[in-house]
Order: structure tokens, then C-alpha cells, then sequence
């Protein structure tokens, strides 16, 4: 697999869009691994440093996700 971002050999994938990325242009956001209810609460586990290409373009804002309680589609 080769870089996206410049064709030298990837040495990751990015979490977010998998694509493939070299340690030159490796970058790293967190990533919400799991999501659970805990009593009344909504838990969740996290990634601190995962893998980013710097390419693809994560939302700048949360999206509601109540539709996880009911079960429900992401619309």
C-alpha cells in the first residue's frame, strides 16, 4: 500500500478513511472507540492518538447520537 498523500510506502491505515499513509504525513485525533448506557448516562471508550491521513475532513462539530438509545438509523 502507498501513501495517499506523497506514493512512498504506507506505514498505517487511517481510522477515520483508511487510507494508506506514511509516517511523514501520519497525524493523529482522538477516536471514540465504543459507546454505551451506564445507568442514565452515555459512556464511552476513546482513542487518544489514533492514526489520521490529515486528508479526510472530520466534522468540525458532534452529531447527535440518540439515535443509538432507540435503536434507530443514522439519517
Amino acid at each position: 500500500m502507498r501513501c495517499w498523500v506523497c506514493g512512498a510506502a504506507a506505514e498505517g491505515v487511517c481510522r477515520f478513511c483508511g487510507r494508506g499513509v506514511c509516517k511523514a504525513h501520519a497525524r493523529t485525533r482522538a477516536f471514540l472507540f465504543e459507546a454505551w448506557e451506564q445507568g442514565e448516562r452515555l459512556r464511552g471508550l476513546a482513542v487518544e492518538d489514533a492514526l489520521h491521513c490529515g486528508v479526510c475532513k472530520i466534522r468540525p462539530d458532534p452529531i447527535d447520537l440518540e439515535f443509538l438509545r432507540q435503536g434507530g438509523e443514522l439519517s
